[in-house]
């Protein structure tokens, strides 16, 4: 596993439960370019919270997608989120890599509980300071992901012709996307800002805290975008797809109103209702995940939260969890930090499809920006 790796060139794959997000990114952190933007959907039941069930037939799906795109032999960068991932904070003294790696691998049974003969582990130093006693600090970043989940992903690329150039973690993508480089202007102590990210994927929810893109908290929620139309689906008898337009056009009750050219009254009243359990469902995870990190010694309270993933399309999502939570709720825009839309792909649509693109461009963001 690798944290942050960006070759120029390379495809930034997100594997989703509904389907495939593929896009081709060039140059620096100053200017990318986006030069191909593709999607794929997938049966459903492939991929299921973040892992592949069947990476035969994950294989052939993706085989027919690669074929259509000419991408045989292409490098690709993936990202994985799903509850054989883990990703910890921990603090350790002051050393130098070789040092740093030997302890890790020593300690890490201490911070993980997947044997450490089974997974896949890799660190990054986020942070260095002072401890009590004076001597130098570092936070360290650890992630441990569970080798066999990481071999399926690796063999379905190999056997549908495309080359892993490297494997992140969602959450670090998402940082990368979504919140606001830092300033070159020293601004003190006031400016440091603690954000949550909130990416509600149709495979599962990735929520990541970070103080000034410094992760410090990642939690992995089972909940899926597809929870939204699957409910109304039900409720109504529809397709899937139609469905979702109703999630997107309808939504919940806020500041945007339901498209009433489309749906009776009766009908935007019984969507919003059935709509908002499965809401209500989200927001008490997200509730939970942040109480129990902000009962973290030295924990930084959040002060606002920034939502992603195919979910954020349910039309105000935003401003029900902003008001479930008490807390500013705004739809990430991983667009802003594309200078040149050369995908052939309209503007328009790209910026319909912009939230549930943030993993895949944080993929393609270099980790020193």
């Amino acid at each position: 596993m690798q944290l942050g790796v960006f070759k120029s060139g390379v495809f930034a794959l997100d594997v989703g439960g509904s389907s495939v997000v593929a896009l081709h990114m060039t140059g620096d952190a100053t200017g990318l370019k986006l030069r191909a933007c593709y999607e794929w959907p997938l049966p459903d039941g492939l991929v299921v919270d973040g892992e592949i069930v069947d990476g035969d037939l994950f294989a052939r799906e993706l085989r027919a997608f690669v074929g259509q795109h000419k991408l045989r032999g292409r490098a690709v960068h993936l990202a994985v989120s799903n509850q054989k991932v883990i990703v910890r904070n921990i603090d350790m003294p002051e050393m130098t890599d070789e040092e740093l790696r030997g302890a890790i691998e020593f300690q890490a049974q201490d911070y993980i509980p997947i044997p450490v003969d089974e997974v896949v582990l890799d660190f990054q130093v986020i942070s260095k300071h002072l401890g009590a006693d004076g001597a130098g600090r570092q936070e360290v970043l650890l992630v441990a992901a569970q080798r066999t989940m990481i071999d399926v992903f690796l063999r379905s690329m190999r056997q549908a012709g495309l080359k892993v150039a490297g494997i992140d973690v969602a959450s670090l993508a998402l940082v990368r996307a979504l919140a606001p480089p830092s300033s070159f202007l020293p601004e003190g102590d006031e400016a440091v800002h603690c954000r949550g990210i909130v990416d509600v994927a149709s495979s599962v929810t990735t929520l990541v805290v970070a103080v000034d893109r410094v992760p410090k908290f990642t939690r992995i929620i089972n909940f899926s975008s597809d929870r939204f139309p699957r409910s109304l689906g039900e409720l109504r008898r529809i397709p899937f797809d139609d469905a979702q337009t109703m999630a997107q056009r309808v939504g919940l009750p806020g500041p945007l109103p339901a498209d009433d050219e489309l749906y009776s009254e009766m009908v935007v009243s019984e969507t919003r209702s059935q709509l908002a359990q499965i809401a209500a469902e989200l927001t008490d995870e997200i509730r939970r995940s942040f109480d129990y990190y902000q009962g973290q010694e030295n924990a930084a309270p959040v002060q606002e939260l920034i939502l992603s993933g195919r979910g954020a399309l349910v039309r105000n999502l935003d401003a029900h969890v902003a008001e479930a939570l008490d807390i500013p709720v705004r739809i990430g825009n991983p667009l802003t930090r594309i200078s040149h839309n050369l995908s052939g792909v309209a503007d328009e649509s790209l910026a319909f499809l912009a939230p549930y693109l943030a993993v895949a461009i944080g993929l393609a963001i270099p980790e020193e920006d």
